[in-house]
């Protein structure tokens, strides 16, 4: 009996024990997961497309997770993964949905450090954005995403159409209370898919995906260290415009890329940028150099009440490329000397979005209109519709009856 106790006692023991650290880890982890905020979005959309021959019907769906750290502290820390499920026709007006299943668009590291007891500076560590320059869709100062958007940009943001994101590390510096200049470095470093399409048909890899460690092609792989960028940019005001001078060095490129951004206005926010691009093989002439190598953006925007709860606001952008073509060439890849945006947004209450957008090449006449309604149903439940349909010859940039041409999208977003 006494016998029986002891094993029956030593026997609780063992069986506690990892019972107790599982609760302990638990808790620790709900500790933490307490701590770190964590915002979801998921979409689900049936996408009606037509092919060239007849219309047909894909399905698209995605999963966005991101945790951030808490608010106030010295150190901020950011991980956004994206799931995607789907083809490789996007929601319309919508960029192509890649064959990555799961993407990282965010990875980094923010924190002060401190230069002098009164004086911090920000770096910031990791793939993130930037924001240089001025203009939604549009931005010839943005010299690091490029001028035109139009490829990347997803158009049925209510917002911001544009969300590029690069392997950076920036160190900002306040200067005053309206001033501060910004360095920034960007390693050579590729997108980050961690599971694509190819991987899982891939026999080889037997659906795991690449490993760095298989073949030591991802070392061979690696892009130099001459491949880097680096470049600075000043923001400040004068007069009450804001002025914003920038350059970087593009190492894949290998150009000298400078660039000016003013952005000012009374009731309507207008903004103009300019980059100039130098290198070796320019041309010696400085009026050729100014043509061929420079890229101008304009635009304006304004937003007004039109009734209780109402609100309408527009936009209207150019890109201009001098040295571009000026005359139809008949080629679905000309490169234009000028393309136009113009946006509506509609609000007839607090729920309801309506949204008109179109990117314009005039030289060709053709565009890409955009149009669709967000509906806010409750809490951050959104049902949505959207229509983006190619108006032009079928050797223009946009075109009709051509595949993708005319796209139809229903479906439901929610964000949690």
């Amino acid at each position: 009996m006494v016998t029986g106790m002891r094993k029956t006692k030593h026997h609780s023991r063992v069986v506690r024990l990892p019972v107790l650290i599982t609760a302990l880890a638990l808790a620790v982890a709900a500790g933490a997961a307490a701590e770190t905020r964590v915002q979801s979005e998921l979409d689900s959309f049936a996408n009606f497309v037509w092919t060239g021959d007849e219309l047909g019907l894909l399905g698209f769906a995605r999963g966005q997770v991101d945790f951030l750290s808490p608010r106030g502290q010295p150190v901020q820390g950011r991980l956004q993964l994206r799931a995607t499920l789907g083809e490789q026709l996007a929601v319309p007006g919508g960029p192509a949905i890649r064959p990555a299943l799961l993407e990282v668009p965010r990875a980094n590291i923010r924190f002060r450090f401190p230069v002098t007891e009164e004086y911090n500076m920000r770096v910031t560590s990791g793939r993130d954005r930037l924001t240089w320059g001025v203009g939604s869709l549009f931005n010839a100062a943005d010299l690091l995403f490029g001028a035109d958007g139009t490829a990347a940009a997803d158009f049925t943001e209510v917002d911001d159409v544009r969300d590029e994101t690069a392997w950076l590390t920036s160190f900002y510096f306040p200067i005053g209370d309206l001033s501060y200049l910004e360095t920034v470095v960007l390693p050579p470093l590729a997108d980050i898919a961690l599971f694509t399409a190819e991987d899982a048909d891939d026999k080889d890899n037997n659906g795991a995906g690449a490993s760095i460690a298989d073949s030591g092609t991802a070392f061979d792989q690696a892009a130099p260290l001459s491949q880097t960028s680096s470049g600075l940019r000043l923001h400040t005001q004068l007069a009450g415009i804001t002025v914003e001078p920038s350059y970087l060095w593009d190492g894949r490129a290998e150009t000298h890329n400078f660039a000016l951004a003013l952005q000012g206005g009374l009731r309507a926010d207008v903004y103009a940028a300019g980059r100039l691009t130098l290198d070796e093989d320019m041309p010696s002439d400085a009026a050729r150099v100014l043509e061929e190598r420079s890229t101008l953006s304009t635009g304006i925007y304004y937003g007004f009440n039109v009734g209780p709860d109402r609100t309408l606001t527009g936009r209207f952008e150019t890109l201009v490329q001098p040295g571009g073509d000026w005359e139809n060439r008949n080629d679905r890849e000309a490169e234009y000397g000028i393309l136009l945006y113009p946006e509506l947004v509609y609000s007839p209450g607090r729920t309801v979005d309506i949204i008109a957008r179109s990117v314009v090449s005039p030289i060709d006449q053709s565009a890409l209109i955009t149009g669709g309604v967000s509906w806010n149903v409750f809490g951050g439940f959104r049902a949505q519709a959207f229509a983006a349909v190619q108006a032009g010859d079928d050797d223009a940039i946009f075109g009709w009856d051509r595949p993708g041409s005319v796209r139809v999208s229903t479906g439901f977003n929610y964000r949690f």
